[in-house]
Formats: structure tokens, C-alpha cells, sequence
């Protein structure tokens, strides 16, 4: 099988870097807050499209400019993502260790447990305990990290158990190092590649996640605002301000498109197997 061309790798890169540099200092190209609205200019189009040029992408339907809340969009919709992402890593990485090193009954109940929700599909579990607890901004983080633990908790333990019978951890135990030693100086930094690889494959379908809830109402809440939400916002007004949904689709689709391909190029270039198999 070819290898991917590195390309790929630089210029998602690049794209990636852009984009949270413009949601930084995106702000310069406008004057107005995500919250400033004006009545009198609503639904002006883009200003390439004839609009007024203090409007460059266009406003919303009670006069917001879309500039100023595609970059808070971006903001939220990224940090909320990235969150998320960190704590299901963390959480389901940690889940891994335990199950690979007490083996037996914990081990079992561990995984019946990560079977358990691979068998769900997740987006009702999230509308689940919307619908029960409410919805705030700590909760939402805390359920876009519920989402993908499973699949860190069983590539930790499957890489743990692998890298346990290796020789050089053997080696270590012999000289006296304790489980947890052995497991974070030794055998993590061995598997690293493998969990930052699965972070930037799941990092795109959490913003996917976040930009299906915060569409259905169900995520991100005003005065706050996502991509998802404004997408969501102009989903009444497609035949007459087409713009006020496809500024953030079109971001949605850059980001996890670029995100996407590079986990995938990420994974070609660390995986050993495909290594292995292109040389």
C-alpha cells in the first residue's frame, strides 16, 4: 500500500493553524461584539454580494455581524471540542491502565462496561441527560468527554498488555520498579503515538457531536454561541439569507475535514504495522 504523500500532513496543518489564529485575532476585521445588533441591518448580505462593506460576511436575523460571531463560534466550538476530547482521553486511557494491570473480575467489569455503551448510540445518551439534568455549559463539556472514552479505554489496555510482555518491561520489574512506574515512565511514552493518533480522529466527531446538539437547541445556550448554533440559526432563512448558515457549515466541513486527515496522515507515518507494510 502507498504511503500518503506528507503534503497532506502540512497542509491540514496549516489550515488547522489558521483557523484557531483567526479565531484569536479575528476580531481586527470587525467592530462590532457578537452580541452588538441593529435592527436596521438585518439580514444584509455579504458585502462581496452587494451588502454594506462593514459587513463583509453579511448579518443575522436581528442584525448581528456574522464576522464577529463566526469567531466566537469558532472559539466555543474548538474549546468546547478540545475539552472534551482531553477528558475522554484521560478518562478512558486511565480506564485502560486499571483493566490491563488488575486483570480478572475488574478487568470483565470494566469492559462490559465500555461494551455496554459501544452498544448505545451515543447521541441519546446525550439527549438523555439533557433532557434530565438540563443544560450548562460544565455538563455539556463533561458530556462531550463521555463520548469516545470506550475507544481509548480499549486501545490502553490492548497496547498495555502488549507492551507488559515486551522484554524491556520485564526487565524493569526486575530491577524493582513499581506498576505505576513501569506503566507511566516506560510503557506510556512507548504508546503515546497511538493515543495522540486516536485524539486526532476523535477530535472531529466531537465538534460533530457539539454541532448536532447545539443545531437541535440542545447544546451551546445564548448569550454563548457555537458553529453549531448559528448554523442552527439560519436554518429558516436558507432561501433568503443563505449566508447565515453556510459561513459555519463551510467551517464545520474545513475542520473536521483537516482534522480528519490529519489523524489519518498521523497514523500512517506512526503507525510501525503500516510502516512495516510500506517498506
Amino acid at each position: 500500500m502507498a504511503r500518503r504523500p506528507s503534503f497532506i500532513l502540512v497542509a491540514a496543518s496549516l489550515v488547522l493553524i489558521t483557523v484557531v489564529a483567526i479565531s484569536f485575532v479575528g476580531n481586527i476585521f470587525t467592530d462590532y461584539q457578537m452580541t452588538d445588533q441593529n435592527l436596521m441591518a438585518r439580514l444584509k448580505p455579504p458585502g462581496l454580494f452587494g451588502g454594506p462593506a462593514e459587513y463583509p460576511l453579511g448579518t443575522d436575523r436581528i442584525g448581528r455581524d456574522m464576522v464577529a460571531r463566526l469567531v466566537a463560534g469558532v472559539q466555543m466550538s474548538l474549546s468546547v471540542a478540545l475539552a472534551g476530547t482531553l477528558i475522554g482521553a484521560v478518562f478512558g486511557t486511565f480506564v485502560g491502565f486499571v483493566a490491563a494491570h488488575f486483570r480478572g473480575a475488574v478487568e470483565e467489569t470494566l469492559m462490559m462496561i465500555v461494551d455496554f455503551q459501544l452498544s448505545l448510540p451515543f447521541i441519546l445518551i446525550a439527549l438523555t441527560l439533557l433532557a434530565f439534568f438540563g443544560n450548562s455549559l460544565t455538563l455539556f463539556i463533561i458530556l462531550m468527554g463521555l463520548f469516545g472514552w470506550e475507544t481509548y479505554a480499549r486501545l490502553a489496555r490492548g497496547v498495555v498488555l502488549s507492551a507488559s510482555a515486551q522484554p524491556y518491561a520485564k526487565a524493569v520489574i526486575a530491577l524493582g520498579a513499581g506498576p505505576w512506574r513501569l506503566y507511566l515512565r516506560h510503557i506510556l511514552p512507548n504508546v503515546a503515538s497511538a493515543l495522540i493518533v486516536q485524539i486526532t480522529l476523535t477530535f472531529p466527531q466531537i465538534i460533530l457531536l457539539e454541532t448536532s446538539l447545539s443545531f437541535l437547541g440542545l447544546g451551546i445556550q445564548p448569550p454563548m454561541t457555537s458553529l453549531g448554533q448559528i448554523l442552527g440559526d439560519g436554518r429558516d432563512y436558507l432561501s433568503t439569507a443563505w449566508w447565515i448558515s453556510v459561513w459555519p457549515g463551510s467551517l464545520i466541513f474545513i475542520i473536521t475535514l483537516s482534522m480528519s486527515a490529519l489523524g489519518d496522515a498521523l497514523r500512517d507515518r506512526l503507525d510501525p504495522m503500516l510502516k512495516t507494510r510500506t517498506t
